[in-house]
């Protein structure tokens, strides 16, 4: 039986993109906030924090991402971006070097 594997590694930009599009749409970000420094956590479980500035707090507050919901908004991109996607693929998500990937399989 044949199998297919693809890893879709995402830039920064392309993650904060992505990141940007989710809070706007489940209006967890106002319109006078911008969306500051992103930093992918864990091994195991990933978890991205997303650093979001102008509202109450100067310094700024972070918005806890996990990673179900990380993939959730990454093939929500993919599908903006009209980057194909089998629907029957196995999806997980990976810290792959410095980036977030997204990762399917066909088995």
């Amino acid at each position: 039986m044949i199998s297919e594997w693809r890893r879709l590694t995402f830039t920064m930009d392309e993650l904060a993109t992505a990141i940007l599009q989710y809070l706007l749409q489940t209006n967890k970000i106002t319109e006078k906030e911008s969306l500051g420094k992103i930093l992918i956590v864990g091994d195991d479980s990933l978890q991205v924090n997303a650093t979001v500035k102008g509202g109450d707090k100067p310094e700024g507050r972070i918005i806890e991402l996990k990673s179900e919901t990380l993939g959730a908004l990454l093939l929500t991109h993919c599908i903006r971006s009209k980057i194909p996607v089998a629907k029957r693929a196995k999806k997980s998500i990976m810290k792959h070097e410095d980036k977030l990937a997204l990762i399917l399989s066909i088995d």
